[in-house]
Formats: structure tokens, sequence, C-alpha cells
């Protein structure tokens, strides 16, 4: 296993935290994490965008927001309504769920089409497609991450790390770096707690890692922040 300096983990780490109940202090306390240990980016929920944006002024650490989880079934419409405004909004990456039911249904051009229309919305910025592995198939792992790569996305996430997405896993992660080649990157996201399962799932594929356990990973300190 390749080992990673403290700031070559932190910039891969996506420090995470999306509970509902949050506070501005919370969110500012978490941007606060992302500047003392130089992580690549805040994940938080789409109306938390400005102060995040506010807070990190003048850092390099990226604003990211996560949206159509854990259902995923909202109107395409809205989806792309609200990839605009948080872009708009300073947001430099969207993390976003497609409609499952499209996919397991059959559905396959409607599943694509919903994630070319947030990719199309988000002009040029980056995207990531939450593909909750937790409810798929082998097979229907397979056909999303392809589809979500026709549709043009930045990366494939095997899941939001909410509901029924599950956990990252070791053979998910290789499956996604294997489909998606040199066309599409990988991000690793849910129940990452340590430095020996980050630096696995890098060395698996993951260019990135969503936690919200990004300060124990760095500092040893097992369940110091996060249940992401």
């Amino acid at each position: 296993m390749a080992e990673l300096t403290d700031k070559e983990l932190a910039k891969k780490i996506q420090h995470t935290n999306v509970n509902p109940e949050l506070t501005k202090e919370d969110i500012l306390s978490l941007c606060n994490d992302c500047v003392q240990y130089d992580f690549d980016g805040v994940m938080l929920q789409p109306a938390w965008v400005p102060t995040a944006v506010e807070a990190l002024k003048g850092t390099d650490i990226k604003v990211c927001t996560a949206l159509g989880y854990p259902m995923g079934a909202d109107f395409t419409d809205a989806k792309v309504y609200q990839a605009r405004e948080c872009f708009a909004k300073g947001a430099d990456q969207l993390d976003f769920m497609a409609n499952i039911g499209y996919l397991k249904g059959g559905m396959y051009d409607a599943y694509r089409d919903e994630i070319k229309a947030v990719v199309d919305a988000a002009e040029g910025k980056v995207t990531k497609i939450m593909l909750e592995f937790g409810m798929l198939t082998q097979d229907e792992k397979k056909r999303a991450a392809e589809l979500a790569i026709e549709a043009g996305i930045t990366y494939v996430k095997n899941s939001s790390g909410w509901g029924k997405g599950g956990h990252a896993t070791i053979e998910d992660i290789k499956l996604l770096k294997e489909i998606a080649g040199d066309r599409a990157l990988v991000k690793a996201s849910g129940g990452i707690r340590t430095r020996e399962q980050a630096l696995a799932f890098i060395d698996a594929g993951a260019s990135l890692l969503g936690t919200s356990a990004g300060v124990a990973i760095l500092t040893g300190k097992v369940g110091e922040k996060g249940a992401y």
C-alpha cells in the first residue's frame, strides 16, 4: 500500500457533514477544519453554500454540495434548477443522485438523460453521480456507471453514504475504476473512518474520498468527528 504524507492525503479528502440538524456554527466549524487540515474540499447541504464560500474565501479549498438524495426521485427539472442555483451561489462541485427507479426498471435512457441534464446545467463544473450501490445488483452497478459516463459525468461515486446507498467497499471501487478507465474519475464514500481504509481505497482507484471522519483519519483519533 502506497504511503502518503498528511498533506497529500488531506488533498484526497472532501470533509463532509450533510446532517439536517447542522447550524451555521457547525458549518463554520466544518470549514475551519478544512482550513486547519487543508482538505481538498468541504461537502455540505446546498443552503450552506454561501456560508462556506464566505468562510473559505482566499483559500484553495473547494465548496462542494450534494442534492437529490437519499431518495433520488425529485423531478429532473428540479435537480437542474438546484444545480444551477448551487453553482450560481458559488459552489465549485456538485454530487447528486439520479432516479434509481429508472435504472432498476430498465428505463436506461431516462436514467442517462437525467444525469446528462444535470451535467449540462453545470456548464463544465465538476459533477459526481452518487450511484447508491447498496441498492443495485452487480449488473446494475456496471450499467449505472456506464450510463453515467456516457452522460458526461466527471466522477462516478459508489454511494451518498446515506439511506440504502451503503458503504464503500474495495471491490466496488475497483469495479468503478475498471469501468471508468480514463473516461471519468472515482470517488469513494460511506464508512471511511481510518487512515488504513483511506489508503486502501486510494490504492483501489479512488481519486477522492468523501468522509466526515477526515480529522480522525489524519490525527489517528478514532471517533473524532463524523458518522458519514
